[in-house]
Protein backbone atom coordinates (compact mmCIF):
# COMPACT_ATOMS: atom_id res chain seq x y z
CA UNK A 1 0.00 0.00 0.00
CA UNK A 2 0.91 3.62 -0.32
CA UNK A 3 0.51 6.13 2.53
CA UNK A 4 -2.45 7.75 0.77
CA UNK A 5 -4.23 4.37 0.67
CA UNK A 6 -3.67 3.89 4.42
CA UNK A 7 -5.04 7.38 5.10
CA UNK A 8 -8.23 6.57 3.19
CA UNK A 9 -8.63 3.12 4.73
CA UNK A 10 -8.13 4.35 8.33
CA UNK A 11 -9.25 8.01 8.53
CA UNK A 12 -8.34 9.95 11.69
CA UNK A 13 -6.66 6.95 13.33
CA UNK A 14 -3.33 6.00 14.81
CA UNK A 15 -1.82 3.20 12.75
CA UNK A 16 1.10 0.87 13.23
CA UNK A 17 2.73 0.33 9.85
CA UNK A 18 5.68 -1.65 8.56
CA UNK A 19 7.89 -0.40 5.74
CA UNK A 20 7.98 -3.08 3.07
CA UNK A 21 10.06 -1.06 0.63
CA UNK A 22 11.80 2.16 1.70
CA UNK A 23 14.93 4.24 1.19
CA UNK A 24 16.57 7.37 2.59
CA UNK A 25 16.90 10.39 0.31
CA UNK A 26 19.61 13.05 0.28
CA UNK A 27 17.73 15.11 2.90
CA UNK A 28 17.83 12.18 5.38
CA UNK A 29 14.09 11.66 4.93
CA UNK A 30 12.82 8.10 4.99
CA UNK A 31 10.78 7.55 1.82
CA UNK A 32 8.20 4.81 2.32
CA UNK A 33 7.47 3.40 -1.13
CA UNK A 34 5.43 0.41 0.01
CA UNK A 35 3.94 -0.06 3.49
CA UNK A 36 1.79 -2.61 5.27
CA UNK A 37 -0.68 -1.45 7.91
CA UNK A 38 -0.52 -3.83 10.86
CA UNK A 39 -3.14 -2.40 13.21
CA UNK A 40 -5.21 0.74 13.89
CA UNK A 41 -5.71 2.37 17.28
CA UNK A 42 -7.85 5.01 18.95
CA UNK A 43 -4.90 6.54 20.83
CA UNK A 44 -1.13 6.78 20.56
CA UNK A 45 -0.16 5.11 23.90
CA UNK A 46 -1.99 1.95 22.85
CA UNK A 47 -0.26 2.06 19.44
CA UNK A 48 3.16 2.51 21.05
CA UNK A 49 2.60 -0.49 23.35
CA UNK A 50 1.89 -2.64 20.31
CA UNK A 51 4.97 -1.20 18.56
CA UNK A 52 7.14 -2.06 21.57
CA UNK A 53 5.81 -5.63 21.75
CA UNK A 54 6.57 -6.30 18.09
CA UNK A 55 9.92 -4.48 18.23
CA UNK A 56 10.97 -6.56 21.25
CA UNK A 57 10.29 -9.77 19.30
CA UNK A 58 12.00 -8.61 16.09
CA UNK A 59 14.05 -5.39 16.37
CA UNK A 60 15.02 -5.48 12.68
CA UNK A 61 11.52 -4.78 11.39
CA UNK A 62 11.03 -1.20 10.22
CA UNK A 63 7.93 -0.09 12.14
CA UNK A 64 6.30 3.31 12.57
CA UNK A 65 3.33 4.68 14.52
CA UNK A 66 1.68 7.54 12.65
CA UNK A 67 -1.60 9.40 12.65
CA UNK A 68 -3.48 9.39 9.36
CA UNK A 69 -4.18 13.12 9.58
CA UNK A 70 -0.64 13.61 8.22
CA UNK A 71 -0.52 14.28 4.48
CA UNK A 72 2.94 12.71 4.29
CA UNK A 73 4.75 10.47 6.79
CA UNK A 74 7.67 12.98 7.04
CA UNK A 75 10.10 10.64 8.80
CA UNK A 76 13.59 12.06 9.38
CA UNK A 77 16.36 9.52 9.82
CA UNK A 78 18.81 10.38 12.58
CA UNK A 79 22.23 8.81 12.80
CA UNK A 80 23.28 7.72 16.28
CA UNK A 81 26.87 8.47 17.21
CA UNK A 82 28.54 7.06 20.25
CA UNK A 83 28.90 3.87 22.20
CA UNK A 84 26.03 1.70 23.40
CA UNK A 85 26.34 -0.21 26.62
Amino acid sequence: MKWEDVRHAFPESWVLIEAVQAHTNEKSERVLEEIAPLEKFADSPEAMRSYQDIHREDPYRELYVLHTSRREPAIIEKKWVGVRR
